[in-house]
């Protein structure tokens, strides 16, 4: 299985029980910055999809640190998977990445593991530019591919949602980089689904905040892409934090329970203001 690390940026959702407001997320005063996170989550089987895999279970830790140049991004998710003929796997993934403020230079490192021995290695830098970008691969060794205009890292790629929904549109589509394969970017197409008013929530961080739903989803680009590799829906609040997060695989479907949730105070005073700075 493959476990799509745009969710490291773009991941964390929840579906709302309340009908959604008509009002785009600009309305509630809460400007778009993305802050710093360090988050929980219990994820349990909820759909199958053929009968490969008769049950699932694991956890999920996403830690984002924000600085006032960068930010850095770490992943962990513990999945135990219950197969047709009753065997156990068990698939480890730590995911992790730096992603300077202006969207433009990232580092990433993804390891993946099934019953502890090593099935998924990516490790290299990536640049981007008005006239597209590269990734130099460092595993696969001495590999380059280059990157189409327009493409987004996955913190970039969330502020981008988020504007979006603030400024009302339906659906965006832009191309993402987020250092999960090694054939460089792929398509993604995210339907913006809903708005809905701050209500109250046992997390402080979360509590009375506007927020959107969003559907991804992340397909290779080929000619011939009518079923996404990967999807994921998500409730987004006006920070980047969601407070649940549900995972397409394909042959099954996860829900992720946050469980814990802790914002810092921003390590940056001009962060606030959510800015795009060089580099």
């Amino acid at each position: 299985m493959r476990i799509n690390a745009s969710t490291a940026a773009i991941l964390l959702a929840g579906l709302a029980a309340t009908p959604f407001a008509a009002t785009p997320l600009a309305h509630a005063a809460s400007p778009v910055h993305l802050t710093g996170q360090d988050a929980t989550y219990a994820l349990s089987l909820t759909k199958v999809r053929g009968h490969s895999v008769t049950g699932a279970t694991g956890r999920l830790n996403f830690n984002v640190l924000e600085t006032c140049r960068a930010y850095t991004v770490s992943q962990r998710m513990t999945l135990l998977i219950r197969n047709q003929d009753g065997s156990l796997s068990r698939t480890v993934s730590n995911y992790d990445t730096w992603e300077s403020k202006g969207g433009h230079r990232m580092s990433f490192v993804l390891r993946q593991t099934e019953g502890g021995k090593t099935v998924i290695e990516d490790q290299g830098t990536a640049t981007t530019g008005p006239k597209g970008g590269e990734v130099k691969y460092l595993v696969p060794k001495g590999k380059i591919v280059k990157l189409p205009p327009g493409t987004l890292f996955p913190m970039a790629h969330t502020r981008m949602i988020l504007h979006a929904a603030a400024a009302g549109k339906s659906y965006i589509d832009p191309p993402l980089f987020d250092g999960t394969s090694v054939h460089g970017a792929e398509h993604t197409f995210v339907a913006i689904l809903g708005h809905k008013d701050g209500s109250h929530s046992k997390f402080p961080a979360l509590n009375m905040q506007p927020s959107t739903l969003v559907d991804i989803g992340f397909f290779r680009r080929t000619n011939h892409d009518t079923e996404p590799d990967f999807r994921t829906q998500m409730r987004y609040y006006p920070d980047g934090v969601s407070r649940d997060v549900r995972l397409d695989f394909g042959t099954f479907v996860l829900h992720g329970k946050l469980t814990s949730l802790m914002v810092p105070p921003s390590a940056c005073a001009s962060a606030a203001r959510d800015p795009v700075g060089k580099g």
